[in-house]
C-alpha cells in the first residue's frame, strides 16, 4: 500500500525491523504521512528522567488501532504515565465529576 500511494519508491526501503504503516489506518486522505514505518523508540521520561522505549508494536496499536494523531511522540514512561493517569483521574474525582 505505501508503494501504491507513492510514499515509498522501493520496499528496501522499510528496515527490516519496522512495522509498515498502514497509511488507511493512520491517517485521513489530505494529510501526508509523518512516517512511513514503526521503529523502536528510545527516550528519556521527561517525569523522571530513566531511559525507556516505544516499542513499534505499541506504536502501531496507538495510531492504528487508538487513532491517536500520528505527530504524537513519547515522553513519559509506563510507570509515569499509570500515575498520571492516576493523578487526572483523582482530580477529575475531586472536582465532582463521575467516573465514566
Amino acid at each position: 500500500m505505501l508503494l501504491e500511494r507513492g510514499l515509498i519508491k522501493n520496499a528496501s526501503e522499510i528496515p527490516a525491523d519496522a512495522i509498515p504503516i498502514d497509511p488507511e489506518l493512520t491517517m485521513p486522505t489530505h494529510l501526508r504521512c509523518p512516517a512511513v514505518c514503526y521503529l523502536d523508540i528510545e527516550f528519556i521520561c521527561t517525569e523522571c528522567g530513566r531511559p525507556d522505549f516505544w516499542s513499534a508494536g505499541s506504536q502501531q496499536h496507538y495510531f492504528e488501532i487508538s487513532k491517536a494523531s500520528p505527530y504524537k511522540e513519547p515522553k513519559r514512561c509506563y510507570d509515569c504515565r499509570q500515575k498520571e493517569l492516576a493523578r487526572k483521574i483523582q482530580a477529575r474525582l475531586d472536582s465532582g465529576h463521575t467516573p465514566s
